[in-house]
């Protein structure tokens, strides 16, 4: 392992330490614990001394110049991400989260220099540099009618998205606002290729390209990387985050690796929330709705002290009834979630950055809607949307979790592009759920688990600009996971037997279960024929993995001409993954349906003292593109990324290891981003990619093993290709457009890698709709200096698709819409806003959940998707 680490660093440090020493040589005087630049006035003071370093001595006729500047608007405010260029050369920056940018090494003379944004007029300035220190600030005027400009941090620095030659979309505050997304299944509407399930508090699933984030041991991880202000979110359970007080979430597409860890095989998403700032203010938020909802949300910004010292504070709740009765008591398919964040920024010097924050959630959530369409509810109904379930645990089902996370965040600014960053985090979350697996009143599969998380993450990053045209960062980062898992088992084996051997009157016509007190007096069952069978046994399945993970990581971009750049990256990565498992009989009597399936005293998860398995392994991933910028406000890229899921390790419930190896996907994708005249922005990129040792899931039932369980197997080669696009057009003022639409083929191969038959062949991959888009507008109008109103309705269309990748008939989605719309009347002083909304207006009905515990007995199960909401906010901005 010491060998495989000191490979890590050397590949880390080698490449750092030149580009620093590089940097070194061509940044000005400044001391190294300085900022070059730290405000106007200092700028304007500076002095050009003819010792700075880079200087070739005996040549001071030579020395070259430096330029920097800031970008505003008319507001005077800074404009973080805008494309900076020395016109004709191959420099280029874009300015960081303050506004400011930086060239060094510049030839002294006559130079154009041009500043660009999406939403502003592009402006070039013709200026004479002198040898030493220059500066140019420009103000940017707004396009009458525009876009606002999106910025992004996607390749850890500021820039405009139109600069990022990555499948990239961003959800920001504003549209948060307009058309009031609350919910993570509502924000996946509004980007292409994204598609999020939440099903109860613990369980999202993320789905990207057609490949879902969903694990089902403790030591496998996520294909999809959740992220929360920098810090990874490695547990589903943990990745349910509460919407509220967010600056935006940004959805990066394909393999992003190099960027966002081991965990972004097919991409990321980040969410960002909104950090302190030198201004006092904030807002707060009441809501109520159908089904007895009451929201509260707010936050306040306090500067504790002037330049220094700024605190922001932030809380949510949000109730709601479920949506599904329960016959036997209680509601389903609800929320109960309140949530909480503290923030703090302290500026100790000019060039030193502390941000702590601390977040906290809880969800104690009804529990959910597992129902069956074979067999009717206690009302003698199958149908599941007159939504009445009859699950006989009543208020005893449940879904929750407990989260609490604290990030200490540090930056050292060298100067405007170049600076050292520290991310540490402690991340722990536990959660617990109980569900009906029949889906109906037999208490025949009663199941429920409690999961916990502890994890560590560090950081330590290098981002540099190199000559202004090689702009980057490098850096190490050491991850640690201790991750646990325990299922419990609890049937009345009087209602499990009927499952086993008359599984059609499982259910009476009136709803009502069938007991047997004993097996039947059958031949083939021999000496068990007529033994009695106990009402109550509990066994369970406890796991637990310790996680690790060293990785060192390398991404920029350089210009190679005025108008062609190449991006790579690469990282590498030391694993650790040890998983112990153990299952017992726990309380009750002895189960005698084990005796039939080779697991007595229990039925499901053999006894088995503790046992453990581990893998170690190294990896390497890495992209490569080229970007060619055509003017300002036009690119067109294409690029090539591996992405990676780790071996899963796993033990059936049977007790027996398995060891499923690493899947792998290589990912080829072009596209172009084009914004219009400050009005219009579109996107179109299209892909291919193709899949070895595709990690699927199943569930197995072998009664001639023993094995009753739901697990990950190796599905052999896939392939998928498809296109992704979205616009906003501004076409009035008061009038804006939006859309995306999303094209997929993702199936299985017909062989595997060794020429063999695939079991899935042609299959196509689960959640994965072949065609989806959502359409939208926002309008205004002002009806005076002082009021405006305002509308947001949006429509999104998913095809047919199958929620499994057996794609078992009956299992399945067909096509379908959802109506939603926000609109409201606004007052500006008092600022205070007062909205109506309503989601699913056309009461469509749709699944989110299909086949379940249930189909280990062919008895599957459906979750009903939400039926039409609607409700009212005032929010008063202070």
């Amino acid at each position: 392992m010491i060998n495989k680490i000191k490979i890590i660093l050397l590949i880390i440090l080698i490449p750092t330490s030149l580009i620093g020493q590089a940097a070194n040589g061509d940044n000005d005087s400044s001391g190294a614990g300085e900022i070059p630049r730290v405000s106007d006035q200092q700028a304007a003071n500076g002095d050009n001394d003819s010792s700075r370093a880079g200087e070739i001595p005996g040549v001071s006729d030579q020395q070259p110049a430096s330029l920097r500047g800031k970008i505003i608007d008319e507001g005077e405010n800074g404009i973080q991400g805008a494309s900076v260029l020395v016109i004709g050369t191959e420099k280029g920056v874009n300015t960081n989260d303050r506004g400011y940018f930086y060239f060094d090494n510049l030839q002294p003379g006559e130079v154009s220099i041009q500043a660009s944004i999406m939403g502003y007029k592009t402006q070039a300035v013709s200026m004479v540099l002198k040898p030493g220190q220059n500066e140019l600030n420009f103000t940017l005027e707004e396009n009458i009618i525009h876009l606002k400009p999106v910025t992004v941090n996607a390749q850890k620095r500021e820039q405009q998205i139109l600069d990022v030659p990555t499948a990239i979309n961003v959800v920001g505050s504003d549209l948060i606002e307009q058309a009031n997304i609350v919910e993570l299944g509502h924000l996946s509407d509004y980007i292409p290729g994204l598609n999020i399930i939440e099903q109860g508090a613990n369980r999202p699933t993320f789905v990207i390209r057609g490949l879902t984030s969903e694990e089902v041991s403790p030591s496998a991880q996520p294909r999809v990387s959740v992220y929360q202000n920098n810090v990874p979110i490695n547990r589903a359970n943990g990745a349910s985050v509460a919407l509220y007080d967010m600056e935006r979430v940004e959805v990066l597409r394909g393999p992003q690796n190099a960027l966002f860890g081991r965990s972004a095989q097919i991409g990321a998403i980040h969410f960002i929330s909104n950090r302190p700032s030198s201004i006092t203010g904030g807002y707060a938020s009441v809501a109520f709705g159908n089904y007895n909802q009451r929201e509260f949300r707010g936050a306040i910004n306090l500067p504790i002290v002037k330049d220094k010292f700024f605190v922001r504070a932030a809380g949510f709740y949000d109730y709601r009834d479920g949506f599904v009765e329960n016959t036997f008591g209680e509601t389903l398919n609800g929320k109960n979630t309140l949530a909480g964040r503290l923030s703090m920024r302290y500026l100790p010097a000019s060039n030193h950055q502390l941000d702590l924050i601390l977040s906290y959630q809880n969800d104690d959530t009804p529990g959910i809607a597992f129902m069956s369409k074979q067999y009717p509810n206690t009302e003698g109904d199958t149908d599941i949307f007159t939504y009445r379930a009859s699950l006989e645990q009543g208020d005893n089902l449940y879904t929750g979790k407990n989260l609490f996370d604290a990030a200490l965040h540090y930056k050292y600014t060298i100067n405007e592009h170049t600076y050292l960053s520290s991310i540490s985090s402690f991340r722990k979350t536990s959660s617990g759920s109980r569900w009906d697996g029949d889906g109906t009143a037999a208490p025949a599969l009663d199941f429920w688990d409690d999961a916990g998380a502890d994890q560590f993450y560090q950081e330590f990053r290098y981002n540099f600009s190199w000559r202004s045209r090689l702009n980057g960062s490098a850096g190490i980062s050491y991850w640690y996971e201790k991750s646990d898992q325990t299922y419990w088992f609890s049937p009345n084996e009087q209602s499990t037997a009927v499952l086993f051997f008359q599984p059609d009157l499982l259910i009476l016509p009136n709803g009502q279960p069938l007991l047997i007190p004993a097996l039947p007096d059958n031949p083939e069952l021999g000496p068990l024929a007529g033994l009695p069978l106990p009402e109550y046994h509990l066994e369970n399945n406890y796991s637990v993995a310790n996680n690790q993970a060293l990785e060192a990581f390398f991404d920029a971009t350089y210009q190679i001409t005025s108008k062609l750049y190449f991006t790579g990256g690469i990282r590498t990565a030391y694993e650790n993954f040890e998983l112990s498992n153990e299952a017992a009989f726990v309380d009750g009597e002895p189960s005698i349906l084990g005796l039939i399936t080779g697991n007595h005293p229990n039925m499901f998860f053999r006894p088995t003292s503790e046992q453990s398995m581990d893998n170690n392994s190294m990896a390497v991933n890495w992209q490569a593109g080229l970007q060619y910028r055509i003017n300002e406000n036009t690119n067109i890229f294409s690029n090539y990324s591996n992405g990676r899921r780790p071996v899963v390790l796993q033990y059936t419930s049977a007790g027996e290891p398995e060891e499923i190896p690493a899947e792998r996907v290589d990912n080829v994708d072009v596209g172009i981003k084009s914004s219009i005249s400050g009005r219009a922005y579109v996107d179109v990129v299209a892909f291919y990619q193709k899949y070895k040792d595709f990690q699927t899931r199943a569930w197995v039932a072998d009664p001639e093993t023993g094995e009753f369980n739901y697990k990950t197997i190796d599905g052999g080669m896939a392939t998928s290709y498809g296109v992704e696009s979205s616009f906003n057009l501004s076409l009035l003022k008061g009038l804006e457009l939006f859309g995306n639409y999303a094209f997929l083929h993702a199936t299985f191969d017909d062989t595997n890698k060794d020429g063999s038959d695939q079991e899935y062949a042609g299959n196509t991959f689960r959640l994965s709709p072949k065609h989806a888009f959502t359409m939208g507008l926002y309008a205004y109008a002002n009806l005076s200096t002082n009021f405006k109103i305002f509308i947001t309705p949006s429509y999104t269309y998913k095809s047919h698709f199958y929620f499994e990748d057996a794609n078992t008939a009956g299992l399945d989605q067909s096509a379908y819409g959802l109506l939603n719309v926000n609109l409201g009347v606004e007052l500006e002083n008092p600022n205070i806003l007062l909205s109506f909304y309503g989601t699913n207006l056309l009461n469509e009905q749709f699944i989110t959940s299909a086949g379940n515990t249930g189909s280990l007995f062919g008895i599957p199960t459906y979750v009903p998707g939400q039926p039409r909401m609607y409700g009212s906010r005032l929010t008063w901005k202070f």
